[in-house]
């Protein structure tokens, strides 16, 4: 393992959804795109990223093994780990994460950088430069900075606009200071935690700053099948 002194880097790939947005009965994360499964895009530019000791790929329970033997057979390498995910995103990155406690302990310095498997095409530079980043604050996420106005609804009609100046599309990869995250977890209300949509949430919520590197617009997230098309049309791309 590359690491610097004693600290770890840990990432999670989060692919436990079942993609009930998606219309199809496979979910999105194991759906063909370009040559191999979009799963597989993110795990091999994991792989590429020497800082990182293990990666833990959360795959939902009622396609653990279908998910399992498709990643096994097509990469094979003893950083891999294997863990069922939970009713929501919070539960399954929460397990991801108490697994890496149990399994190999926490310091202080330990670090998890955290990615969407629907996320296919995130670049290693950012990896990096997110744990880079992450080394002088507790908490990273890629962003990038919002081209359109922004609009605040009541659930009927506008009641507000943000600054489009100071508003920003999270991404991720979100990289995180483990312990850090866990501590701030716990003091959140169950309100609060009903309301995480992603890792930056438990900073924020906390009055924690989170540091911003600069995103990607190829880094799509695939919910839709549209969404597959354009992901289709990139993958084609990266080919060339």
């Amino acid at each position: 393992m590359s690491q610097e002194g004693s600290r770890l880097i840990y990432a999670v790939i989060l692919a436990g959804g079942t993609s009930k947005r998606f219309g199809k009965t496979l979910p999105k994360q194991f759906v063909q795109v370009g040559k191999k499964a979009l799963l597989l895009w993110s795990v091999s530019t994991f792989l590429e990223v020497v800082e990182i000791a293990k990666i833990v790929i959360v795959l939902p329970e009622e396609w653990f093994e279908f998910g399992k033997h498709l990643v096994l057979s097509n990469v094979r390498t003893d950083k891999l780990q294997f863990v069922s995910g939970g009713a929501t995103r919070t539960e399954s990155l929460l397990k991801a994460l108490h697994f890496v406690q149990e399994s190999y302990g926490l310091k202080d310095e330990d670090m998890a950088v955290t990615h969407d498997a629907a996320r296919p095409f995130v670049r290693k530079d950012h990896i990096v430069r997110s744990i880079e980043l992450c080394e002088k604050s507790w908490a990273v996420t890629l962003a990038l900075p919002a081209t359109d106005t922004v609009g605040i609804s009541d659930g009927e009609k506008l009641v507000g606009l943000t600054d489009r100046s100071r508003t920003f599309i999270v991404q991720t990869p979100q990289t995180f200071r483990i312990k850090v995250f866990l501590e701030l977890y716990e003091r959140l209300t169950e309100d609060q935690r009903a309301s995480l949509t992603d890792a930056t949430g438990v900073f924020i919520l906390n009055g924690q700053p989170v540091a911003i590197v600069e995103g990607d617009p190829t880094n799509i997230k695939v919910t839709t099948e549209f969404d597959l098309t354009i992901a289709e049309t990139i993958a084609e791309l990266l080919s060339k």
